[in-house]
């Protein structure tokens, strides 16, 4: 019996530690499992702790918010609109903008103050200040507001000629949704594209280059500025790709954001502080762009933008440009299709000289590259749409309100106690009219559009291109004008009949 007791000991013992396995295990495993966990959560504490790598970044991005936000503005236009009986409504919509320099110019979208009769600034000091629209250009969306140049923080830009390349750090600066001088960050996820959002005066497409980010834009960040890794500006936030296409009211961000760069930027805000309006580049080629037809067919490698046809003494006629040839870069920046070619040369002024790097078939052995460059003419965008009676007298043009108009010489503007400026003096406006208090006795007018007018003729000519009555785009044409105090302004011309 003693020996068969001995024979079970073992059992038990197994029996024993099972029931203990069973009663405390769970418990141990967990403990085990809680001290591990512990031990992992202190380690990588320590290595968080001692990373500078880490460190430096989070004070990047502090330092980028520190250079930024004091030049970052919200703005809020207001437009008069009709409301029941004989009141007025005022509509107000909102955006973003940066300062641009210590004269208190500040850079936005036109689509943000487009007809606004009262623009005011907020300031990132929380300051509100009411601001003046210098000029704009509806075609490439770009606007100049002038406020007091006092105690402002300009932006610093980078360099427009640096490349913009895929992949590269961005930060995008506003007021998405009027949650004011906030900050989002992303990455260029693109470049070059072209969305069909931006519309001129006329509703007619305008010009698109788009750099597309995947930095959170949403409505309210019109206007505001794009920075890179440095905070440098390299463009401005515009619109977002989603939504119905051809408006800025497309909805909320869906990872596509787009923004104007720099290189269109600068030389139209440069042209609006120097004269008020913008003058375009012009080529004269007909373009497309290269498809794989065609690229096989010439035997072109990658992308560019395919010559047609070239305009008979025509700039790129006198540089040497033919058609067949393929435009590769403009001034280096490369060029993927047609309208990314047509925005970067309408961006820039009549006479400034542009280096094209072409692709050009020799018919033998595939083609060979080379460098063109071409003086820019004047682009006239003007499209005839109306005509003015043509026995209009020059001295007046009654259906827009102006009742006595002539060409500004030194005596007319001295009688008048104003300053001498090349362009159509106005004498007198027809009472009641809309340029009643827009257009002020001894105002000149010095372009219509983006056209110079130096005397009557010229403005009579010009505006017969155009139909002036008004419309769902507003209709008319856009005079840039000189006021009796020196200011400059854009002051709508059109016919209500």
């Amino acid at each position: 019996m003693m020996i068969q007791l001995r024979a079970l000991i073992p059992s038990f013992v197994v029996l024993g530690v099972a029931v203990l396995i069973l009663l405390f295990g769970p418990t141990t495993v967990r403990n085990l499992a809680y001290h591990d966990t512990q031990a992992r959560m202190l380690l990588a504490r320590e290595r968080l702790a001692d990373s500078t790598v880490l460190e430096a970044y989070n004070r990047a991005l502090r330092d980028i918010a520190e250079v930024v936000e004091p030049s970052v503005v919200h703005i809020s236009a207001e437009q008069a609109a009709p409301g029941s009986g004989r009141r007025l409504r005022t509509s107000l919509s909102s955006g973003s903008g940066w300062v641009y320099d210590d004269q208190g110019h500040i850079v936005t979208n036109y689509h943000v103050v487009a007809d606004a009769d009262s623009i005011e600034v907020q300031l990132a000091s929380g300051e509100m200040r009411p601001a003046a629209l210098v000029g704009s250009d509806a075609s490439t969306d770009i606007a100049v507001l002038r406020v007091r140049g006092e105690r402002l923080h300009p932006a610093v830009r980078a360099d427009p000629r640096e490349p913009v390349r895929q992949g590269d750090l961005v930060f995008a600066f506003g007021s998405p949704f009027d949650f004011r001088f906030s900050m989002s960050s992303g990455i260029v996820s693109g470049q070059g594209r072209f969305v069909d959002v931006i519309r001129d005066r006329t509703g007619r497409v305008g010009y698109e280059n788009f750099i597309q980010v995947d930095a959170a834009i949403n409505p309210g960040n019109s206007g505001g500025p794009l920075t890179d890794f440095r905070g440098h500006v390299i463009g401005m936030n515009t619109a977002i790709a989603t939504g119905r296409r051809g408006t800025f009211d497309e909805g909320q961000f869906a990872g596509i954001g787009l923004a104007i760069p720099l290189s269109m930027i600068q030389p139209i805000v440069e042209q609006i502080i120097d004269q008020g309006y913008v003058e375009k580049g012009y080529l004269g080629v007909e373009i497309d762009t290269l498809d794989n037809r065609i690229r096989a067919e010439l035997g072109a490698p990658g992308a560019g933008v395919y010559v047609r046809r070239v305009t008979a003494d025509s700039p790129a006629d006198r540089a040497g440009l033919q058609p067949r040839d393929v435009v590769l870069a403009v001034n280096g920046e490369t060029t993927r299709s047609r309208t990314q070619l047509q925005a970067i040369v309408s961006s820039l002024r009549p006479g400034a000289s542009v280096t094209l790097d072409i692709w050009r078939p020799d018919g033998v052995a595939g083609g060979s590259t080379m460098q063109i460059v071409v003086d820019l003419a004047r682009l006239d965008s003007l499209v005839l749409r109306g005509e003015l009676p043509p026995d209009q007298p020059e001295d007046h043009l009654r259906e827009v309100g102006i009742a006595r108009m002539r060409t500004a010489t030194p005596d007319a503007t001295a009688a008048l106690g104003v300053a001498f400026h090349p362009g159509v003096l106005v004498e007198a406006i027809v009472p009641g009219s809309e340029l009643e208090n827009a257009l002020p006795p001894g105002s000149i007018i010095v372009a219509i559009q983006d056209w110079p007018v130096t005397n009557t003729a010229t403005l009579l000519a010009t505006m017969r291109r155009f139909d002036l009555r008004a419309n769902a785009f507003g209709g008319g044409v856009l005079a840039a004008v000189v006021r009796p105090d020196g200011s400059l302004a854009n002051v709508r011309l059109r016919a209500r009949r």
